[in-house]
C-alpha cells in the first residue's frame, strides 16, 4: 500500500482524500491492451487514432477506473476491494501524455445492509479536464451511525 494514501483517522463529511498521480503513455496504453486483450486501434494505432474523433490514441476508460480502484484501496486499507460499491461515467478521454489525477471529497456517511459507510464523490481528470465522473460507496473505518 502506498503510505502517502492511507489514513488511519475517521473521514468527516467534506474531507479530502488524498491525490493520485499517474502518468499515461503509449506504453502505459500498449501494456494495458496485451492485459486486456482490448486491441482496438482507436487505442494502439496512432496512424488509425489520427483520423478517429480525437485525433490520436486514447487510454482505456478502464485503465482509469483502476486508478480510482487503487485510490480507493489505498485510503480505505482494502475495504474497497472487499465490500466496495462505485457507480461511474466516462465522460472525456485520456491521451497518451496525459497525468491523470484522481481523488474524492467524502459527501457523507452513510448505511447500506447496516453497515456504516462513506459516500465518496469522485473527482478524476487528466490535463485538467474532468474525465470521469461518479461515486463510491465503501465500509466507513472506526465509525457507527
Amino acid at each position: 500500500m502506498n503510505a502517502d494514501l492511507a489514513s488511519s483517522a475517521a473521514p468527516e463529511a467534506g474531507a479530502s482524500l488524498p491525490v493520485l498521480v499517474r502518468h499515461v503513455d503509449q506504453a502505459t496504453i500498449d501494456a494495458y491492451a496485451k492485459a486486456s486483450g482490448d486491441f482496438n486501434p482507436i487505442h494502439v494505432d496512432p496512424v488509425y487514432a489520427r483520423s478517429g474523433p480525437f485525433g490520436r490514441t486514447i487510454a482505456h476508460g478502464l485503465l482509469t477506473l483502476a486508478y480510482v480502484a487503487e485510490m480507493l484501496n489505498a485510503w480505505s486499507g482494502g475495504t474497497f476491494d472487499e465490500a466496495g460499491e462505485i457507480d461511474v461515467a466516462f465522460i472525456g478521454p485520456v491521451y497518451a501524455g496525459d497525468t491523470v489525477e484522481v481523488t474524492g471529497i467524502v459527501e457523507a456517511l452513510t448505511e447500506r445492509d447496516g453497515v456504516a459507510c462513506d459516500r465518496v464523490k469522485l473527482l478524476v481528470s487528466a490535463g485538467g479536464r474532468q474525465i470521469l465522473a461518479g461515486h463510491a460507496i465503501l465500509p466507513a473505518r472506526n465509525t457507527r451511525i
